[in-house]
């Protein structure tokens, strides 16, 4: 029987069904990150999160880059484009900008610690990931637009909405870790976020 469709924010106990495993660091929080950069060195799932979103920061820089090579343009930068063109893209930027926020759901209190910090974990990759298509998409569908409007300024400009969004909604700073903790405990669960986040690397056999 096929998997229920759209479970992505129903996540199951993560006990038994592959959900991430880890020996949390009870007791941690915001103040113990140990910075965007320091926490790349660590091992830590916040350090691999953060190494990956950079990662993925890079890949609209690149196709902006590029996208001289990809739009035939033959009437300048501005194209004389339809102004229905952009229309789109403003419209996916106000989805982004009102639905990113809302991810994820609040959980429900668990008296479980252990079990709370895995699936706040499981449901942090879920929303950063979620974010990012939101945003990324409002990028990407700049990129047929140019084509068929003949003009990188629209690509440009699905640029100039998406990206900051990217950064806003998608990138596990301090403050982004910490917007998605209160939404998690919003209904009054404890989600020991940190603790996850910061858990030390698992060893190998362990």
């Amino acid at each position: 029987m096929a998997p229920p469709p759209f479970s992505m924010y129903s996540p199951k106990t993560p006990d038994g069904d592959g959900g991430p495993d880890m020996s949390p660091r009870f007791g941690a929080s915001a103040g113990d990150d140990p910075g965007y950069l320091a926490s790349l060195r660590g091992g830590t799932e916040l350090g691999r999160m953060r190494a990956m979103m950079l990662f993925l920061l890079g890949a609209p820089v690149l196709i902006l880059a590029i996208s001289p090579l990809i739009v035939a343009d033959g009437r300048g930068a501005g194209g004389g484009a339809a102004p229905w063109l952009y229309l789109p893209l403003a419209a996916g930027a106000l989805v982004a900008l009102l639905a990113g926020p809302r991810a994820p759901r609040p959980m429900a209190p668990e008296p479980d610690p252990l079990r709370a910090a895995r699936t706040a974990l499981l449901m942090f990759r879920q929303a950063v990931l979620l974010r990012f298509a939101l945003a990324e998409a409002v990028i990407l569908a700049g990129l047929p637009l140019a084509m068929v409007g003949h003009s990188e300024l629209v690509f440009v400009a699905g640029f100039v909405l998406g990206y900051p969004l990217l950064i806003w909604l998608a990138l596990p700073t301090r403050g982004g870790v910490e917007r998605i903790r209160r939404r998690l405990e919003a209904r009054g669960a404890e989600s020991h976020l940190w603790a996850a986040l910061l858990a030390p690397p698992m060893r190998i056999g362990a």
